[in-house]
């Protein structure tokens, strides 16, 4: 898909779950497992976030594809920091500077 132009998602579902697979093999994470760190309704979701929107009809070119990838990767990376620190490998801290959540190794 060259860059800036818009092609139109036929099958946001079907794309969806590609990309889940995709990201699940990028990431080393067993098919089976990605459930429990993001489904294909709320990849479906960040699709529609950043598409562009026409007439009911929702499109893409390749720099938005490649943001939504890289939302759905840091959003599977905050669960799996998220999980690490309910085990306690990990430290958390709030930073009021920054608005946002640090993590630390022990």
């Amino acid at each position: 898909m060259p860059d800036g132009e818009l092609m139109k998602i036929n099958n946001i579902k079907g794309i969806s779950k590609h990309i889940g697979k995709d990201i699940a093999s990028e990431m080393m994470i067993p098919i089976k497992e990605m459930k429990y760190f993001i489904k294909p309704k709320e990849i479906s979701s960040i699709i529609k976030q950043y598409s562009i929107k026409k007439n009911d009809e929702y499109y893409m070119d390749a720099t938005i594809l490649s943001k939504i990838f890289t939302e759905v990767k840091n959003w599977v990376l905050g669960i799996q920091l998220a999980q690490m620190a309910s085990e306690g490998k990990i430290d958390t801290i709030w930073d009021e500077e920054q608005n946002c959540m640090i993590f630390k190794s022990k």
